[in-house]
């Protein structure tokens, strides 16, 4: 295993941003801290959502707080060894008639290549992947 222990998805990462977040989310990241990665899909995820949001006060708030993230986040490439895993998992799932987001596909191939459990709220979806997965919101 890596230095961190822990994938964590745009749908967790992004909590502390709302205005109402989870104190469950926000503690469990707050006591993680150090052992937390993302993709860098997950890195583009979140910086969509930033860009498609009219500019003003949200906006502005938002980059920065994805500038701050950004430059403290440890960030996993999309590499060799997650593009073969990535590359099993599809036919895999498709050989049982399943079928998983591209993008969330590939953030599981980079967990499984970096042998991390994805932290996510999206439980179903990266469960059938066989990669080990944390609901912290439960």
């Amino acid at each position: 295993m890596s230095v961190a222990g822990y994938l964590v998805d745009a749908n967790v990462l992004s909590e502390p941003t709302k205005a109402q977040p989870s104190d469950k989310v926000v503690a469990w990241l707050t006591r993680n801290e150090r052992r937390l990665a993302v993709d860098s899909i997950i890195l583009g995820e979140l910086r969509i959502g930033v860009l498609a949001l009219p500019r003003g006060r949200k906006r502005t708030s938002l980059e920065a707080w994805f500038a701050a993230l950004s430059s403290t986040v440890h960030c996993l490439s999309w590499d060799l060894a997650a593009s073969r895993h990535w590359a099993e998992l599809v036919v895999t799932l498709r050989r049982k008639g399943e079928v998983m987001p591209l993008l969330d596909g590939m953030i599981a191939a980079t967990a499984i290549a970096h042998g991390l459990i994805v932290v996510t709220r999206n439980v179903r979806d990266f469960a059938k992947t066989g990669v080990e997965v944390l609901d912290p919101f439960a």
